[in-house]
């Protein structure tokens, strides 16, 4: 019983050091000021360059000829 008394011990000391870092890392990159305010832009269209527009359907449709049933 008193082994798990020690083991919840470490286990919310563990968490407070942890959560202590993660807070420090993040005011640290929110408190550096950046370089250039200037966002950078993509040439030739970034991440939407080579989309074909939307002239074409997704999806093809399956040509079935009906035959009768005889």
């Amino acid at each position: 019983m008193y082994v798990c008394y020690i083991l919840d011990g470490i286990l919310i000391l563990y968490g407070i050091i942890l959560t202590v870092l993660y807070c420090r890392l993040r005011i640290h990159q929110t408190s550096k000021a950046p370089e250039n305010n200037q966002e950078k832009q993509p040439a030739e269209g970034g991440i939407y360059a080579g989309l074909s527009s939307h002239t074409t359907d997704t999806y093809e449709t399956i040509k079935m000829d009906k035959k009768p049933i005889v």
